[in-house]
């Protein structure tokens, strides 16, 4: 099988690992491959995602399996556009005018929902996002649904792990502001072993999925369950007011039915490996 990650991060880097330990050829693509890790049978190739000419180099190759995972654009004032419209809009164009079409695997996050009232959603929810930047992850999933071949979108919850540790950040530095929000989150691995697991063990992957673990959880009861592991004190205030990124409860029901298992299913089980990685630095 022959896959092509478009954009090359931690989790492109995870599920290259993977894949490659299925006798997969992998090949990424970054704008700096010198700046990033050399994998066993990984290959890593320069390309701008936002130039089509690019993408049509790509793309004389035929691939088996895409899997697309883009950031902000960054320095741009639209750098959500930027980073997730142009490209999709590019590879669009590009896809439409080729006759082998890959399945393709398309990593979005749940900011494409604004429910704020502690809705419980799943893939089937309204999806009526009010921020530039759920617009645009909107918009860009739009463009990947159009695609003529086989395509799943992934919507992830806050991805945590090695190297994401904010919250453990903010503790640290007694900077933090309690919510009475319902927040949902996925380690990792786990959305580098579900894309794996796609890819390797279901042969009909429905159009989209919410990746995120079993159990949401609200925002104070994360902080203050990282403040008992780690020995710290919180401020008492818990703000009623709802935050930025609303108050949801996401179901993974299509994850659990693709038969997936959750190395992590809740932010208890993830973090502990986090906490550890973190007072060892």
């Amino acid at each position: 099988m022959q896959t092509l990650l478009l954009g090359y991060g931690d989790i492109a880097d995870r599920v290259a690992q993977r894949l490659s330990a299925f006798k997969n050829q992998v090949t990424g693509v970054c704008r700096t491959p010198g700046n990033k890790p050399v994998r066993p049978d990984v290959d890593l190739i320069a390309a701008d995602l936002s130039n089509e000419q690019e993408l049509y180099q790509l793309f004389k190759q035929k691939w088996d399996n895409v899997v697309i995972t883009l950031t902000p654009a960054k320095g741009a004032e639209d750098s959500y556009h930027q980073g997730y419209v142009v490209p999709c809009r590019h590879l669009q164009q590009v896809l439409s005018q080729q006759t082998h079409q890959p399945n393709i695997i398309y990593v979005s996050s749940t900011g494409v929902y604004a429910q704020r009232n502690g809705e419980w959603i799943d893939e089937n929810s309204p999806t009526e996002p009010t921020s530039a930047s759920g617009k645009a992850l909107l918009q860009a999933e739009s463009l990947i649904h159009a695609l003529p071949g086989q395509t799943s979108i992934l919507r992830c919850s806050g991805i945590y792990g090695e190297g994401r540790d904010f919250l453990l950040r903010q503790l640290s530095q007694g900077n933090v502001q309690l919510r009475d929000s319902w927040t949902n989150r996925i380690h990792q691995d786990d959305v580098a072993d579900f894309i794996v697991h796609l890819l390797t063990q279901v042969t009909q992957p429905l159009p989209v999925y919410l990746v995120n673990d079993d159990e949401p959880v609200k925002q104070y009861e994360v902080y203050q369950w990282l403040a008992q592991q780690l020995g710290l004190e919180l401020p008492g205030n818990i703000n009623t007011e709802v935050g930025p990124r609303g108050s949801k409860r996401c179901l993974n029901k299509g994850l659990k039915g693709s038969g997936y298992e959750l190395q992590y299913p809740s932010f208890r089980e993830g973090y502990a490996a986090v906490i550890k990685q973190w007072q060892r630095q």
